[in-house]
């Protein structure tokens, strides 16, 4: 009849055997290159997190932003004439668009008329913000150099466009109905830019990237 003893050893696992078995796994997993769970750090945390697109591109519009901001600022006092240049310029695009629709229009400078009511064209007006943003949005996003390229210029130029449909839509909204006017002004064109800065955008997209 078998001992109690030699039962036990027989169905029992040895300690020591359970402590080698654990170091040879662990020696392997050094060996081979895989660091054991608990090994990870902040360096890993981060480059999982920069891997992970919807946490890199807001990231790097921000940077872009950043630094086209810094540098149109840093120049700003230089770019006072051109500037100025810029504002007449929109000025006067806006009055030949009003002048396919109507002759009730006039422009002299910077500042646009239409049938009596007047709006100055200033540097907030011609959309300089927008494409500056939108430029960052193209510039962080992966696609080829050529694609954001062209996403820069065309989108700008659409931008530009759009802009002058609203300086347009401002004016007749501020000729016709002038208790209207702060709402458009202040309100519904600047949510309205936002919608218009992610349109450009997604047609850029669609247009340029994934074709």
């Amino acid at each position: 009849m078998p001992s109690t003893d030699s039962t036990r050893g027989r169905g029992a696992l040895d300690p020591r055997k359970t402590v080698t078995m654990s170091e040879s796994e662990d020696n392997r997993a050094n060996t081979d290159g895989t660091a054991p769970p608990h090994a990870s750090g902040w360096p890993d945390r981060l480059r999982a997190l920069w891997a992970n697109p919807q946490i890199r591109y807001p990231l790097l519009v921000l940077v872009y932003l950043f630094v086209i901001g810094s540098s149109f600022n840093a120049v700003l006092e230089d770019l006072r004439g051109p500037l100025q240049e810029l504002e007449k310029g929109t000025a006067a695009s806006v009055y030949h668009l009003l002048r396919i629709f109507t002759e009730l229009t006039t422009q002299r400078g910077n500042l646009v008329t239409l049938d009596g009511f007047a709006v100055s064209i200033i540097i907030e007006c011609v959309g300089l913000l927008e494409m500056l943003i939108y430029s960052a949005c193209v510039l962080a996003f992966p696609a080829p150099i050529r694609a954001r390229v062209l996403g820069v210029v065309l989108g700008c130029a659409a931008i530009f466009f759009f802009n002058l449909m609203r300086i347009a839509t401002l004016l007749i909204v501020g000729r016709h109905w002038s208790d209207y006017f702060d709402f458009f002004h202040i309100y519904f064109w600047q949510a309205t830019l936002i919608a218009m800065i992610v349109s450009v955008l997604y047609g850029w997209i669609k247009l340029f990237v994934h074709r």
